[in-house]
């Protein structure tokens, strides 16, 4: 709960991943890169469904990530940055639609190893949603996503599978 409302926190992502074209672009992503489920974008988040016919609505990215990380194919950064090339075509900076928006800051941000970053030109939101799997399935050191090339530039750290905010860098 975040105390203003009632309600749960607000989601660290939803400014850099809102819109049904970025939503149902993740939603591609991730029903490629995990095996045997199906995302869609719904307007509260996602909608993810597995082999079985359970399906769970996510409404955040970390929401959706949870639930569809330990079925993750890619094997390693390279294996995931490989996969995640094939979807970010036609994307571009008209895709950061808040880009004076920086996550919140890391309490204690620890150092941390550069494992992706945001190339010019966009597909930020689809390296947000990679960057969430692959820190979540195999890697649990500090280690982070650089986003130097935004209007507002960041460092997405993240540390024992959980992203933790932005750092100094």
């Amino acid at each position: 709960m975040c105390g203003a409302c009632g309600g749960p926190p607000a989601d660290w992502a939803g400014p850099l991943v809102s819109g049904h074209r970025r939503r149902a672009a993740i939603a591609r992503f991730v029903g490629a890169v995990c095996k045997g489920v199906t995302v869609r974008p719904v307007p509260q988040g996602w909608l993810a469904s597995g082999s079985t016919g359970g399906a769970r609505v996510a409404p955040t990215l970390d929401r959706l990530l949870d639930g569809v990380a330990r079925l993750l194919v890619p094997s390693g950064w390279d294996e995931l940055e490989a996969s995640l090339r094939d979807h970010e075509h036609g994307t571009g900076h008209e895709d950061d639609v808040h880009p004076g928006y920086r996550p919140p800051s890391a309490a204690h941000p620890p150092p941390a190893v550069s494992v992706m970053r945001v190339p010019p030109g966009g597909a930020l939101h689809l390296r947000l949603a990679a960057f969430g799997l692959g820190v979540r399935v195999f890697d649990r050191r500090a280690v982070a996503l650089d986003a130097p090339d935004r209007a507002a530039p960041f460092r997405l750290l993240a540390a024992e599978g959980r992203i933790v905010g932005a750092g100094p860098g």
